[in-house]
């Protein structure tokens, strides 16, 4: 899931030139957003042209494939509606849906990592509630859409497919070579460290050099002590702190793995990517993967030489030793002539055969409780989807996006630099997050709104 690099950065400064990166764009100032509606009138008759910006090939391989089979059959059954999909490079995603936002047209169906990314759009009267068109018998089925996705009592975009957040694979032979089994306890994840790393094997390869992978060991780690979301969005709001224990447990357990030599030695200067290959060479004992990249890692491999897990618990939280899971979504713009047709597309996206389809085309899971998981042949991946089910919040996906590109981003770098403590970390984060607060006072609003 390479989604939280520069393109966040580059997301806010698009948005603040045109309708605001914060939510105070499209509100009274330190007041709730209002969303924005547009009566949905009975299905046409006559032509329809739809257009969908989308992205996600990227990380679930088949997409594409499986997005052209469901227009087709979706024109099919509807000879009038015609849907031209369109899809975006992760770098123009962003930016390409503010420029559209701000001319009002563009896209009728757009895509949306969830949380934050989906929320957003909604607070500055981007898109429609999904729920204003879609019933709630249909929309109780979609996974994630009440935890992330729902604002003031609506469900703003659609999920679409899931993204377990995040594994971690461990080459069973190389620990085997060491006389070492699977880590299940952060001691004996430390333990683990102590000893490859002495004998010259890296324990987990990882890389930040573009920040992105530091938002993932921050929902990995930083889910552990909390109770739920609500905690998240209250630091965010005011309410509690970062620089409380239960949100700066995380980073003493990331310096803790510092100080064991946990990671490669050069992980400031490598991508995610790049150190993950290590793993596939046998060079590394461990790695994380995004949950739909996988299965795709364990195949080179072998089944027999890999182990999937979640980070070694530390936590007492009830989200310690579970994964975090994400959907991402789909929305209806503000601008569209056919809510109720976009509406009905996305819903033909959940039909069974399109959910079975879609799993057969990708091997991911789609973000529906009606998929049947006992049709996945592969172990692994039943394994992960289950995980799913039963998973923990993504944290990245609650705060605001300046605050993970500057705050976690840059401090989870200088904190595997040995530049920065723990300590100094949380302070950071909190403070950066008291600025943001003066600087855009309806944040705290929306963000109230948000989970109540």
């Amino acid at each position: 899931m390479k989604r939280r690099t520069r393109i966040t950065t580059l997301f806010c400064a698009v948005a603040l030139a045109i309708a605001g990166c914060s939510s105070s764009a499209s509100q009274s100032r330190g007041s709730a957003a209002s969303l924005a509606t547009k009566a949905a009138g009975a299905y046409p008759t006559g032509p329809v042209h739809l257009t969908m910006w989308w992205w996600g090939d990227q990380e679930a391989h088949g997409a594409k494939a499986w997005l052209a089979d469901t227009v087709a059959a979706y024109e099919a059954k509807h000879p009038n509606v015609k849907i031209d999909t369109v899809l975006q490079t992760t770098d123009g995603l962003l930016p390409a849906f503010q420029a559209a936002a701000a001319a009002k047209q563009g896209p009728d169906i757009q895509y949306f990592w969830g949380g934050i990314y989906s929320q957003q759009p909604a607070w500055t009267g981007q898109i429609l509630p999904v729920s204003d068109y879609i019933p709630a018998n249909e929309l109780k089925h979609y996974l994630n859409a009440s935890v992330e996705d729902t604002y003031q009592g609506k469900i703003v975009t659609a999920p679409w497919y899931v993204n377990p957040q995040f594994p971690v694979l461990v080459r069973k032979d190389v620990l085997a070579a060491h006389g070492l089994q699977t880590p299940t306890t952060w001691t004996d994840l430390l333990t683990t460290c102590d000893k490859l790393s002495a004998a010259g094997v890296t324990p987990m390869a990882g890389g930040v050099k573009d920040g992105w992978f530091g938002g993932w060991l921050y929902s990995m780690l930083g889910g552990q002590t909390i109770t739920s979301q609500a905690d998240i969005t209250a630091a965010v709001t005011g309410q509690q702190k970062f620089t409380d224990p239960q949100h700066a447990a995380w980073w003493q357990r990331l310096q803790e793995m510092v100080q064991h030599h946990c990671w490669n030695s050069d992980i400031n200067s490598l991508q995610l990517y790049e150190a993950q290959q290590r793993w596939v060479s046998g060079q590394a004992a461990m790695t994380v993967a995004a949950g739909s990249d996988a299965s795709n890692f364990i195949k080179k491999v072998g089944e027999q030489k890999v182990a999937l897990t979640v980070m070694p618990k530390f936590g007492n939280g009830p989200y310690a030793g579970k994964i975090s899971t994400t959907s991402q979504t789909v929305g209806i713009t503000a601008w569209t002539k056919y809510p109720q047709v976009d509406a009905d597309f996305i819903q033909f996206m959940h039909t069974p055969e399109r959910l079975q389809a879609w799993y057969d085309k990708t091997g991911s899971m789609p973000a529906d409780d009606r998929f049947d998981i006992s049709k996945v042949s592969d172990p692994a991946q039943q394994s992960l989807f289950k995980m799913a089910l039963n998973g923990a919040p993504y944290p990245e996906n609650f705060i605001p996006t300046e605050l993970d590109s500057n705050a976690v981003f840059t401090n989870v770098q200088l904190v595997l630099k040995g530049a920065r403590t723990a300590a100094q970390a949380a302070a950071d984060m909190q403070s950066q997050m008291a600025r943001l607060r003066v600087t855009d006072r309806a944040i705290v609003k929306n963000f109230e709104a948000w989970t109540r």
